[in-house]
């Protein structure tokens, strides 16, 4: 099953999200939150989004994807689109 997960950091002089991270893997929620706090356990590197994000790409060159928006809002949108659709598809597969 492919998951898809979303980091968000921020530098010290900025207010809110200065880059986000899109990643799409075959790692299940448990395994990948497992693998970043022991990453983040690194002091050299654990505040460091982009360096786990490069060790995920060596780690797991097959099953991981990752993708950039533009805007972090309009993965949002695109992700709420996609639910109403679901939904939509849902009921009308019902009432057929």
């Amino acid at each position: 099953m492919t998951n898809i997960y979303n980091l968000y950091s921020s530098d010290e002089n900025h207010l809110g999200i200065s880059k986000s991270y899109h990643i799409q893997c075959d790692l299940p929620p448990h395994k990948f939150r497992q693998i970043l706090m022991e990453f983040r356990q690194n002091n050299n590197v654990g505040n460091d989004i982009q360096a786990f994000v490069d060790y995920l790409k060596e780690t797991f060159p097959e099953s991981l994807h990752t993708f950039d928006y533009d805007d972090v809002v309009q993965f949002d949108a695109d992700q709420e689109n996609s639910a109403i659709l679901t939904n939509l598809t849902d009921q009308m597969n019902k009432q057929v």
